[in-house]
């Protein structure tokens, strides 16, 4: 009797403290480095011309989980979702779009 009341007791013990939440100072809540669904769109690289940029999100509003990409010193290529489709899309460093590409 006495060894199954003190296993109960050790996996309770367990099980609350690996729910409590962290007080260590300089936390988040933010997600950082995960890959998957949900993911946050990074922030487009410092070296993106604004003329692309601009142009890309004039003609996609609602574009999500941006992923930049340099092919070349004058080519872009952007990787995004449009609600659950995935497009690619490559621009001049002008902001004119090259080519456009549904992904399955």
């Amino acid at each position: 009797m006495k060894k199954p009341l003190f296993l109960m007791m050790l996996v309770l013990a367990v099980l609350t403290t690996a729910c409590e939440k962290s007080t260590l100072s300089g936390t988040s809540n933010d997600v950082i480095g995960r890959r998957g669904a949900d993911d946050p769109t990074l922030p487009p690289p410092a070296n993106l011309p604004a003329a692309v940029l601009n142009a890309f999100t004039a003609q996609f509003p609602g574009a999500t989980r941006m992923e930049w990409q340099a092919e070349d010193g004058n080519t872009w290529k952007v990787k995004f979702f449009l609600g659950a489709e995935r497009w690619i899309a490559v621009y001049n460093a002008d902001g004119s779009r090259i080519s456009l590409q549904q992904k399955n």
